[in-house]
């Protein structure tokens, strides 16, 4: 073995460990040092949040997997050779996912390799933490964690995208989804969104028949009859965290008989200015456009002033609509009430909030509560990272959700840079951004390795000892087959995929 030859090993392979291990091939040529890389991945298969996490009706967001897997045919002309290898590992977990500290009831892969963090940073000159966020901020009110129906939005996008420890789940499989028609989600960012469209159009065969969405969950969503679904915000409309293009997506369902509804008065104050030309000033062009689209949609459609909200006329009229989504903004989550024979989710009850002069939201000084029926609830208040196992003995420093570092480079509780140790994604910032953002932050973090590797001590190679114990893993070209598997399984369907749903039916058809 070239004793020249670096060991780089990335511990995750979603979009943020992918991007950096794309950008440290195909910047290669920069520092000209021959290198190896490992990804590491905990499940039988790649990708991680771009198969897991984005909605199966936007698969134009997985275009990123096109770049990944060039990469793993043409890492070697990529990098003008100094990729000497680059491996997939998967169905291997390093250190601990610390799953039990969630308290999810998420189940362990009987499958898996577990390797000690100490063990790997022991045969390797650079480690990247990418293992994203795998956990979830709580409301941390009583009832949220033992309440059937009340799920957070993690678990509710990992269920319905086939995600192994969620897609068989108890809590999905044994809820009544047949007592299901008022629905709530705390939280207004673009995955509440992506949860309303599921849950209010699911019944709409020519919106998910040709998706990747997971049919048992597909199934299990249309014994509900949902009629409402209410999102929930603490903030104002004006603090709204989803896209335009998301909130556009909701309005149109209206195509298929869906409306959506803001009554706000915060919002309708907002929109008078509009209409009045006032105080226009206030607000940017995304706002601007938020709030057109908002004041055309909830006209008349013949009312409506621009062609753009006219496309598709809807087949009945607002009044008439057996479906329809509504913000709820300025309210604060006090207490999810149960019913008294069962346990049954029965309602929520929320505090109304104030905008102060200032522009922050407050509570009022004699406080209003307002409770809302539901017989379902999902919180969407974003994910949340765990340290791994052994990051304590290394003297890495966890906080607040993700891994501190300067640029990627990750500290020890002093603030001071660990040699080696890197960090990209989300457990490196927190739950946040698209997967654009995602690879602009990996390019950074793997243009920071580059520029260090040259003055990295080379560690003493142990890599046999790492790979002796492991055992059940996977390869890209494991992947490969279980990929072409998938996409024939789901051809007679006009699916882009039919996903394996367990580890195990992904390892039976591993030889």
């Amino acid at each position: 073995m070239n004793s020249l030859v670096r060991n780089i090993s990335i511990i995750g392979s979603g979009p943020s460990g992918l991007y950096t291990a794309y950008h440290l091939i195909k910047k290669a040529n920069t520092v000209k040092i021959p290198f190896n890389i490992k990804v590491w991945e905990k499940f039988p298969v790649p990708f991680g949040l771009s198969r897991f996490g984005v909605a199966p009706d936007h698969p134009e967001v997985k275009n990123c997997e096109l770049t990944f897997e060039s990469m793993f045919k043409e890492y070697k002309e990529l990098s003008n050779g100094y990729c000497q290898n680059l491996e997939f590992i998967g169905n291997t977990i390093i250190g601990n996912n610390n799953n039990n500290n969630n308290n999810n009831s998420e189940p362990i892969n009987r499958f898996e390799n577990r390797i000690p963090l100490n063990e790997l940073h022991d045969s390797q000159d650079v480690i990247v933490f990418s293992y994203g966020c795998n956990g979830d901020k709580r409301l941390n009110i009583p009832n949220e964690k033992s309440t059937p129906g009340v799920f957070t939005s993690r678990q509710f996008v990992n269920w319905y995208n086939g995600q192994f420890d969620m897609s068989m789940n108890e809590k999905f499989m044994n809820f009544d989804w047949s007592r299901v028609s008022r629905v709530g989600i705390i939280g207004n960012g673009n995955v509440a969104l992506d949860l309303s469209r599921v849950l209010i159009s699911n019944q709409i065969d020519s919106l998910w028949s040709n998706t990747d969405i997971s049919n048992i969950a597909l199934k299990k969503l249309r014994e509900a009859h949902i009629e409402s679904v209410q999102i929930f915000g603490r903030r104002d409309f004006s603090q709204s965290k989803f896209t335009n293009k998301e909130f556009r997506e909701l309005w149109e369902l209206e195509k298929f008989g869906i409306f959506g509804n803001i009554e706000s008065n915060e919002f309708r104050t907002m929109i008078q200015d509009v209409n009045n030309k006032t105080k226009t000033n206030n607000y940017d062009r995304v706002m601007m456009r938020r709030l057109e689209m908002s004041r055309e949609y909830m006209l008349p459609f013949d009312q409506r002033t621009k062609k753009n909200y006219k496309k598709f006329k809807p087949p009945v009229e607002r009044n008439d609509a057996r479906k329809i989504w509504e913000f709820q903004y300025l309210k604060s989550p006090q207490s999810i009430n149960v019913c008294d024979d069962d346990g049954s989710l029965k309602s929520v009850t929320f505090t109304e909030n104030i905008v102060g002069s200032n522009g922050n939201v407050n509570v009022q000084n004699k406080p209003t509560t307002v409770t809302y029926d539901l017989d379902l609830l999902i919180t969407s208040l974003g994910y949340k990272g765990e340290p791994l196992e052994g990051f304590k003995e290394m003297g890495v420093h966890f906080e607040n959700g993700h891994i501190k570092n300067i640029k990627g480079r990750v500290c020890n509780p002093d603030g001071l840079p660990l040699n080696g140790l890197y960090t990209s994604g989300w457990i490196s910032n927190g739950g946040r951004g698209i997967i654009a953002n995602t690879m602009q932050e990996s390019f950074q973090v793997a243009d920071q390795i580059l520029a260090d590797l040259p003055i990295l001590p080379k560690t003493s190679s142990k890599e046999t000892t790492v790979s002796s114990i492991l055992h059940n893993t996977t390869s890209w070209k494991d992947w490969e087959k279980i990929n072409q598997i998938e996409m024939n399984n789901g051809v007679p369907y006009g699916k882009p995929r039919s996903k394996f749903l367990t580890v195990d039916s992904v390892m039976k058809h591993i030889e």
